[in-house]
């Protein structure tokens, strides 16, 4: 039985910056992985503050209509150019690629901002790792340059970004105090 992707897909999109009632279920084109790219379907999609400061307008100038999300978890749909690393089928979670939003049907990802999906990793658990962890990676390793066994002060450790830190600071043999 051969199957064809839709040419189309659903996706929320913003067409103005503003509160909630911008985001908007369209019909969008379905895009297509260019070199080292994926085209992923998504299963889930992680919501993060940065989210509504984009959709609010407090980022700059960004081009509309725009697809939302950044995180996500899901299943290879189709292979760009140059891509071996990864197969049709394989359950990955990761960021978008820039253009690419995860509140979709479907997303592109570059191969180097995608892994494997654990099997015991549900996608919507996976969905919530990507922007969360990178956050307290980078505050506590490139910012802070957290070194083993240095004491760390870590606001909102029962977060999503705070939860990370803790996890990496204890990983560097660190005094965590949340």
């Amino acid at each position: 039985m051969i199957t064809t992707m839709p040419e189309t897909m659903k996706a929320i999109q913003i067409h103005k910056f503003g509160g909630p009632e911008v985001l908007q279920l369209d019909d969008v084109p379905r895009p297509e992985p260019g070199p080292r790219q994926v085209l992923v379907r998504i299963h889930a999609a992680g919501v993060n503050p940065v989210d509504w400061k984009i959709r609010e307008g407090h980022l700059g100038r960004i081009p509309l209509p725009l697809i939302m999300g950044n995180d996500f978890s899901g299943e290879i749909e189709a292979l760009g150019p140059d891509v071996t690393e990864f197969r049709v089928g394989e359950s990955v979670f990761g960021s978008v690629a820039e253009m690419s939003g995860s509140y979709a049907e479907y997303a592109l990802a570059q191969v180097s901002q995608i892994i494997e999906k654990p099997q015991g990793l549900e996608h919507i658990e996976a969905a919530a790792v990507p922007v969360a962890s990178l956050t307290a990676w980078q505050a506590l390793f490139d910012e802070a340059k957290l070194r083993l066994g240095q004491k760390v002060l870590i606001h909102a450790a029962a977060g999503g970004v705070g939860s990370f830190a803790v996890q990496f600071a204890k990983w560097k043999a660190a005094y965590v105090i949340g």
